[in-house]
This record gives C-alpha cells, sequence and structure tokens, in this order.
C-alpha cells in the first residue's frame, strides 16, 4: 500500500501532466481560431467570385445601360438647358435693382 508521501508526489505529477494538457489545449484552440478565421475569409473570396462570375454582362446587358445612361444625359442636359433663362432673368433682376440703387443715390444726393 501507498504511502501518503507517494500518494501526495504522484497528485502533484498528475497536476503538473494536467497543466501541461491544458496548456497544449490552449494552444491548439488559438490555432483552431485562426484556421477557422482563413477559411471563413476563404468562403467569403470563394463567394465573391461566384458572384463576379454571375455578373458578367451580357449583350442585352450592355445595350440597356447604354440606353440608360443615354436617357440620363439627355435629362441632365434638358434641366441645364431650362435653368439657363433663369439665370439670365436673375442676373437682369439683380443689375436692375443695383442700376434703381445708383439713380436713388444720384438723385438724393445730386
Amino acid at each position: 500500500m501507498p504511502t501518503t508521501d507517494e500518494l501526495h508526489a504522484a497528485d502533484q505529477e498528475h497536476a503538473v501532466a494536467i497543466a501541461e494538457l491544458k496548456a497544449k489545449i490552449e494552444g491548439h484552440e488559438e490555432a483552431i481560431e485562426r484556421h477557422d478565421r482563413h477559411l471563413f475569409k476563404l468562403d467569403e473570396i470563394v463567394s465573391t467570385l461566384r458572384e463576379s462570375v454571375a455578373k458578367v454582362a451580357t449583350k442585352d446587358d450592355i445595350v440597356e445601360l447604354r440606353k440608360d445612361i443615354g436617357e440620363k444625359f439627355d435629362k441632365q442636359l434638358t434641366d441645364a438647358q431650362n435653368a439657363v433663362p433663369g439665370k439670365f432673368a436673375a442676373i437682369f433682376a439683380g443689375g436692375g435693382l443695383v442700376i434703381a440703387a445708383i439713380e436713388m443715390f444720384l438723385h438724393i444726393h445730386g
């Protein structure tokens, strides 16, 4: 039958062995987490590649895009042309106010 000292020494050896195993397990957990992050990034890359392949434009897509761009350009050009008379009216109205102010000033001081 083992003595108390022998049982205590064996207990200490087991405690050291358990601590070593825990350290190894923690090291493996960190490696597994790194691999999980790496796999997640790879999954994202594969997903992006699949989306890119699925988004290859067809001839009809290009025609539709050109039509869209043409319509938007025409609308912007029309809006710009419609805005020009408004700008000129504002400039002339401002000029008229300046002239009226000058005439009033000259009339008062003249």
